[in-house]
C-alpha cells in the first residue's frame, strides 16, 4: 500500500511539473484553464493517478471491413507492456517490453525472434504503444512534458453549441514531433467532440475525427469511436478495461 502512495505521489507530481513546464514554455493561460477543465470533466487527475493497467483492442475499419486489429496491455506505473497483431505478410506476433527501455522480447508465430527481426519487432511494437495509446487517451496528455498548448479561439460546434479549439504541437518528443493537433472542446461541460490533425508538418488541409462513444471505464471518460468519413475510415476501441492493479500474468513472456 505504502508503494502505491509513493507511485500516486510521483504521478501527481508529474502532472503538477507539466502543468508548471506548460505554462513557463506558452504562457497561454486560457489554453491552461481550458485544459484543466477538461481533465476535471473527464474525471479527474485524481481518478487519472489511479488508472494503472491499461487493456484494449485498436481496430481499424476501412470501408465497413475489418483492416487490422492490434490487443494492447499497458502498466503505467511501470511501462511494462504488451502488444499483440499480425505483420504486413499476415504472421502473428506478440511483443513484452518496456516503454521507457524499449527492451523486451518479441515473438513471431509462436516462436521466439532474435537478432535483426526481434529488433524490428520490438520498433513496430513502440510504434504501435506511440500511435494507438494517443488515439485513446489523447485528451488526458494534453499537459505532459513537451506538448505546447495554446488556445486556438473558439468555433461552432458540430452538433451546435460553442468549442474552445486547443492546439497542440510537440517539442523533441514522440517519434513525429511535426505534427500538429486541434482538440474541440465544448464549451457547456467541457466535452471533446472532435480532433483535428496534420501529420507531419504536410500542409494540408487537416484530417478531422469526431470522438464519439464516450465511457467511464474505471472511473475516467474514453472515448471508443472515432470515425473519419473522408478516408471511409473508422477506429474503434475494443475489450477496453482501466483497473488500479496490474495482472501480472498479462507481462510475462512465455517460457522458451
Amino acid at each position: 500500500m505504502i508503494g502505491a502512495m509513493k507511485r500516486h505521489m510521483v504521478i501527481a507530481a508529474m502532472f503538477l511539473a507539466a502543468v508548471g513546464v506548460l505554462r513557463a514554455a506558452d504562457r497561454d493561460a486560457k489554453a491552461d484553464a481550458v485544459g484543466k477543465e477538461l481533465i476535471a470533466a473527464m474525471g479527474g487527475e485524481k481518478s487519472w493517478e489511479k488508472a494503472r493497467q491499461f487493456q484494449f483492442n485498436f481496430v481499424v475499419e476501412r470501408e465497413g471491413k475489418k483492416a487490422a486489429s492490434f490487443s494492447h496491455a499497458w502498466d503505467r506505473y511501470t511501462g511494462d507492456y504488451r502488444v499483440a497483431g499480425t505483420d504486413r505478410s499476415g504472421a502473428p506476433f506478440t511483443v513484452y517490453f518496456n516503454v521507457n527501455t524499449k527492451q523486451g522480447k518479441a515473438f513471431l508465430n509462436g516462436k521466439p525472434a532474435e537478432g535483426e527481426a526481434e529488433a524490428a519487432l520490438l520498433k513496430t511494437a513502440y510504434g504501435r504503444f506511440i500511435n494507438d495509446s494517443y488515439w485513446l487517451l489523447a485528451p488526458w496528455k494534453i499537459f505532459d512534458p513537451g506538448v505546447r498548448l495554446a488556445y486556438d479561439g473558439e468555433k461552432p460546434c458540430p452538433d451546435g453549441g460553442v468549442c474552445d479549439v486547443l492546439k497542440l504541437s510537440f517539442e523533441n518528443v514522440g517519434l513525429t514531433p511535426k505534427d500538429i493537433y486541434w482538440l474541440w472542446i465544448t464549451r457547456e461541460g467541457r466535452k471533446m467532440v472532435q480532433w483535428q490533425f496534420v501529420l507531419g508538418g504536410a500542409a494540408e488541409e487537416p484530417t478531422t475525427a469526431p470522438w464519439k462513444d464516450w465511457r467511464s471505464v474505471g472511473g475516467i471518460l474514453l472515448s471508443t469511436e472515432k470515425p473519419m468519413p473522408a478516408r471511409s475510415t473508422v477506429i474503434r476501441f475494443e475489450n477496453l478495461s482501466v483497473s488500479p492493479a496490474r495482472d501480472d500474468a498479462l507481462f510475462k513472456p512465455p517460457s522458451p
